[in-house]
């Protein structure tokens, strides 16, 4: 299997110049909670997920109209292919601690989006992914992975007592 066979593919984007109140329509229009930020080519530049937008409103203290994508989005994008595996789409996301991954082209145009819930819809309707080493606990221990804290409860960044 690959991730082309599980990937959302009709994947509304917005752009850096668009309001946040933007972001958040499509994610509410598409029940998505990230949106990937592209160029007018359709490259993707970014992605703002649902926190983003949550943070910049607290932070910011402006309406979500009145400030823009580019001050809250992330800009180091890990995208793959949609030749990838689901275990290498896995394990991107588990070293990076993110749950959901643009699917660009070899021009990094966006294709599509998978995401953590992806890969178990695929195991739970497959039983398995391909024989490619993705199992139920290698989902397990990527969902424990990217839902870590930043601060522990304990001490400071990363830090526990």
């Amino acid at each position: 299997m690959k991730i082309e066979d599980i990937m959302t593919r009709d994947v509304r984007g917005c752009m850096a110049d668009d309001s946040l109140a933007t972001a958040a329509q499509i994610m509410w229009e598409n029940d998505c909670g990230s949106v990937p930020v592209t160029d007018a080519d359709g490259r993707v530049m970014g992605i703002i997920t649902d926190r983003d937008l949550a943070m910049a409103a607290h932070l910011q203290g402006v309406a979500l109209r009145a400030s823009r994508v580019s001050s809250a989005m992330a800009r180091d994008v890990k995208c793959c292919s949609p030749r990838d595996t689901p275990a290498t789409v896995q394990a991107i996301m588990q070293q990076h601690k993110i749950r959901r991954v643009p699917v660009v082209d070899d021009q990094k145009r966006l294709l599509g989006i998978v995401s953590l819930g992806d890969l178990a819809y695929a195991m739970a309707a497959e039983q398995t992914l391909g024989g490619d080493g993705m199992t139920w606990t290698a989902v397990a221990h990527t969902l424990a992975r990217v839902s870590e804290p930043r601060v522990s409860r304990w001490g400071r960044l990363g830090e526990r007592m």
